[in-house]
């Protein structure tokens, strides 16, 4: 946030402004129904004259105080419960507070969105649902102010439930109650307080899953075996990873490929399974190459493992049947809720037949293209 000068320069005022009413006071709309029973780590973001922080800390616990103020810092630590962390660091990167490694069981931003820059706002709130722990508690108060100049002075942006509504629709993160009331203070002022929390397995990631396996359009049972694989892949192989950021993960394509064949040679080639049961056709992925197969172990098939010319032309060529059906048709056809846009993406890149040995390492199995991967998706499968 680029707002912190405004709070440099009238540290003590607005200090001995935010300490002149209790956070309990401040607080009470959704303290008594949401609150936490259990006292356990805490983070409240744009912490100010460190009020609701020591509020916290007085009461069992654990708290991480991040301020990007240096004034309002230093004489907030001044006053602080031994239980506070304080932190420099401010929305919407949090660079600091995530190097940390921490996820909490409440976090809270109480006056502090209007600061968040609207284009920051949606990767804001991802961090924030990151950082919380399963069945944690999100609060965040958003400022309704009518004074043109104090939101100019003080680097305000518009608000709205709304948007901040649909972030949380979009990562899975519950309302749980919302509330409105006037400023104690100022008659142009009043507050609206969001309660989140965050269901499942704290990544947000389950709905999407659900939403994959249940209500897709693709009734083909491939968009369940991509599935599957991506899972043994996450479990089994986790430095296959290429390429990670905040928002996804990309693994060779040729990855996705072998475990597929890893997942159906046993099923075709051993126990003759057909894909329908009143299906003429075949598995659209197997073909000559992929029948050559029973030739060779299922436990050969891993990473690591090295082929002849000949057997390395059939599993070369396996793997890029699977990989050409795997684009085509699952990984095409799953996609968002409600939405055109596939939740995975990919490149497949030609592959040529070598005509010398092969090992199936991460730069090999690379050569198909690459998969890519929701990054909390991948956490879950993992």
């Amino acid at each position: 946030m680029k707002s912190t000068r405004y709070y440099n320069q009238h540290a003590d005022a607005l200090s001995g402004q935010y300490n002149a009413i209790e956070a309990e006071v401040v607080h009470r709309s959704w303290v008594a129904a949401h609150m936490p029973v259990k006292s356990g780590f805490a983070c409240d973001i744009g912490a100010g004259s460190g009020r609701d922080a020591n509020w916290l800390a007085k009461n069992g616990w654990d708290v991480v105080a991040v301020e990007p103020s240096n004034q309002m810092r230093q004489l907030a630590e001044g006053q602080s419960h031994p239980n506070i962390t304080w932190l420099d660091d401010a929305l919407p990167h949090l660079n600091k507070l995530r190097g940390l490694g921490h996820r909490f069981d409440l976090i809270l931003l109480s006056a502090v969105w209007m600061h968040v820059p609207p284009g920051s706002r949606e990767r804001a709130f991802r961090i924030l649902s990151e950082l919380l722990k399963p069945s944690g508690v999100l609060v965040i108060t958003l400022r309704h102010g009518s004074d043109e100049q104090e939101n100019a002075e003080r680097g305000f942006h518009g608000v709205s439930a709304d948007e901040v509504l649909e972030y949380a629709k979009r990562r899975a993160v519950a309302l749980t109650d919302r509330y409105r009331e006037p400023d104690r203070l100022r008659s142009h002022v009043d507050w609206e307080t969001l309660v989140f929390t965050v269901p499942d397995d704290g990544t947000g990631s389950l709905p999407l899953l659900r939403h994959i396996i249940v209500n897709d359009d693709k009734s083909s049972s491939y968009k369940l075996g991509l599935l599957r694989v991506l899972t043994r892949i996450a479990e089994s192989a986790p430095g296959i990873v290429v390429r990670r950021t905040d928002d996804y993960v990309d693994i060779p394509l040729g990855i996705v490929g072998l475990y597929w064949l890893k997942q159906y040679k046993p099923l075709l080639l051993t126990h003759k399974i057909p894909q329908h049961p009143n299906a003429r056709q075949g598995y659209g992925f197997a073909g000559d190459d992929f029948y050559h197969l029973a030739k060779i172990s299922n436990y050969d098939l891993r990473v690591g493992t090295s082929f002849d010319v000949a057997r390395g032309a059939t599993v070369t060529g396996a793997i890029r049947d699977a990989c050409k059906n795997i684009t085509a048709m699952p990984a095409r056809y799953i996609t968002y809720p409600g939405e055109n846009r596939p939740i995975f993406e990919y490149q497949r890149d030609t592959v040529r037949i070598s005509r010398k040995p092969i090992t199936l390492s991460k730069f090999y199995l690379l050569g198909f293209g690459t998969f890519r991967i929701p990054a909390q998706l991948w956490q879950t499968l993992g």
